[in-house]
């Protein structure tokens, strides 16, 4: 088995580190190769003849061609593209494991190359002091091996996206619709209950949109973040960029937390409303939320969806399982 990526970048994580788990734990070589040819967001693993393609694009618009490909993987996939042999990836999560282990599986050349270099820095930041996505503060080892009653509190942090800065009508309407129901989640959700953590990055388009909701700036590297994270029990999750589900979702999961979110609009595995998550009725409903928080805060129904998401997170999403359920696609 090899792996196969253009470059290492956060996109390649999951995979990359799902991979090094999966080479450690049945004791076979880990093999990955560099290949300009490849998709920044995707990734091709090569397994007795078969070639299996990662497609971690956040668009629904495929990065390749599937009929390429023995079995096309996909993250942003439509229900209705699920067929012949096009599969879902499910969520992203862009996590760690053993980042110093795996850069020693890397050559000089790949170590030095300017296209991997803020990967390699991150995973070099083993005291969390130089980068905000310390790979250290990401392994997955240091996530939460159970789940924890915090009283029901309630976490949402998240950015804006200047819809000035992109030329495509479209995605400029998408960007103010995300920025309206982000501002307004917050406004409500700490209007209605005062021990939720919520707010915004602190960046000069949150200052001037929403002052009252910046987040403290250190509060928004990784592992502050995921600290918060901990001591929470309910996620406000939201469409990111092209509608589709952003890496905040899964992060929750791990985390065994339960999770309120605005539509999916993506084929997903088994994951199931009113047992994984609670559903806005629209992008922009973010009115409803006290509602929906009241339910999960009614005899702690928190944390029975958190229970099932960490059951699920462990079978989809975390690296003792990842590679194992696409090799039982592909088997």
């Amino acid at each position: 088995m090899t792996l196969i990526i253009r470059y290492w970048n956060p996109h390649c994580n999951m995979l990359i580190f799902s991979y090094l788990y999966y080479c450690e734990i049945n004791k076979i070589e880990f093999k990955i190769n560099f290949d300009p040819a490849i998709s920044p967001n995707g990734a091709l693993i090569y397994d007795d003849n078969q070639t299996i393609f990662f497609d971690y694009s956040d668009n629904y618009l495929f990065i390749d061609l599937p009929t390429k490909y023995t079995y096309y993987f996909k993250r942003s996939l439509k229900q209705e593209d699920k067929k012949d042999n096009i599969y879902p990836l499910n969520f992203q999560v862009n996590y760690s494991y053993k980042a110093f282990v795996f850069l020693t599986k890397l050559s000089f050349k790949e170590l030095i190359k300017m296209d991997n270099r803020i990967e390699i820095i991150r995973a070099l930041d083993y005291f969390n002091s130089v980068t905000n996505s310390s790979h250290n503060a990401m392994d997955i080892r240091g996530f939460p091996k159970g789940i924890q009653d915090n009283g029901g509190r309630v976490l949402f942090h998240a950015r804006l996206w200047n819809p000035d800065n992109h030329q495509d009508s479209d995605e400029k309407e998408r960007r103010i619709l995300q920025n309206e129901f982000r501002i307004e989640a917050c406004r409500v959700i700490k209007r209605n209950f005062k021990n939720a953590s919520v707010g915004l990055f602190p960046d000069t388009l949150s200052a001037k949109m929403a002052s009252d909701l910046l987040l403290d700036l250190k509060m928004t590297s990784k592992k502050e973040y995921f600290k918060s994270l901990r001591y929470c029990d309910i996620g406000i999750a939201d469409d990111g960029l092209k509608d589709t589900p952003g890496w905040k979702i899964g992060e929750y999961l791990l985390f065994g937390k339960a999770v309120i979110t605005t539509p999916l609009n993506i084929s997903l595995d088994n994951f199931k409303e009113g047992k994984n998550y609670q559903v806005l009725s629209t992008r922009s409903a973010y009115f409803e939320l006290p509602e929906k928080i009241h339910y999960l805060l009614k005899e702690k129904k928190y944390l029975e969806f958190g229970n099932a998401n960490r059951e699920w997170s462990n079978h989809y999403i975390h690296p003792q399982n990842y590679i194992e359920r696409i090799l039982s696609v592909v088997k």
